[in-house]
């Protein structure tokens, strides 16, 4: 699939960052170019439109805030081959900093507000609303994907059954989510069906926790 001029562009300057030395001028004015592009290309996501009322705007520029401060400490640990800049970027801010933000201005709803209408997000929000601009914030199954996939401490990668590393958690959920039967799987990774599925559950159990905690 061909990047897009803005894609290729955002993933040029994030890579010229990283090649900078850490705290360089260089690496600021790198830095600097990257948000300003991404603030100008209207593509950053605005997650939950609609909901804070007469407070989104505060939150919303409370999220950027922190995730620009994010890429600035972080920016080595974008990694192209895992995904776009603006898929990067998008997944932090919806489903990171924009629920940071949100607690930090509303940590209470305010007296003579409709809690209806200015709530608190958790994962069962984001696991049963449906996001008020579909074009804009990813679904929850794609973030779900980007994450295990991105896997920060390489859990998800390292259990795996019994000396079959080729059959991780990782790869078993990756192909899950894609809509691989257990019938498919079991022939190709040559294990019976019930050690797949009793394995993949285990690991649900045992990460559901973990993925709530840092998708929320």
């Amino acid at each position: 699939m061909c990047e897009s001029p803005l894609d290729e562009y955002l993933e040029q300057l994030a890579v010229m960052a990283q090649q900078q030395p850490s705290g360089s001028r260089e690496r600021r004015k790198a830095l600097a170019k990257l948000i300003s592009v991404l603030q100008n290309s209207k593509q950053l996501t605005r997650p939950r439109r609609g909901q804070f009322q007469g407070f989104y705007e505060d939150i919303y520029r409370e999220a950027l805030q922190r995730l620009f401060t994010y890429m600035c400490d972080r920016i080595d640990d974008y990694n192209p081959e895992r995904g776009k800049v603006l898929q990067w970027v998008n997944f932090l801010l919806s489903r990171r900093f924009f629920i940071e933000a949100s607690r930090e201005v509303l940590p209470t709803v305010p007296k003579g507000l409709d809690p209806k209408t200015v709530t608190r997000l958790s994962l069962d929000d984001l696991d049963t609303s449906p996001p008020s601009d579909p074009q804009q914030a990813p679904a929850l199954s794609d973030d779900l994907k980007y994450y295990i996939r991105e896997d920060p401490d390489g859990t998800f990668q390292k259990t795996c059954i019994a000396n079959q590393p080729h059959a991780n958690f990782q790869y078993i959920a990756l192909k899950r989510l894609e809509g691989y039967s257990w019938k498919d799987l079991s022939a190709e990774l040559a294990l019976g069906i019930s050690t797949l599925s009793s394995f993949y559950q285990r690991c649900i159990n045992r990460f559901a926790a973990k993925c709530r905690q840092d998708l929320l």
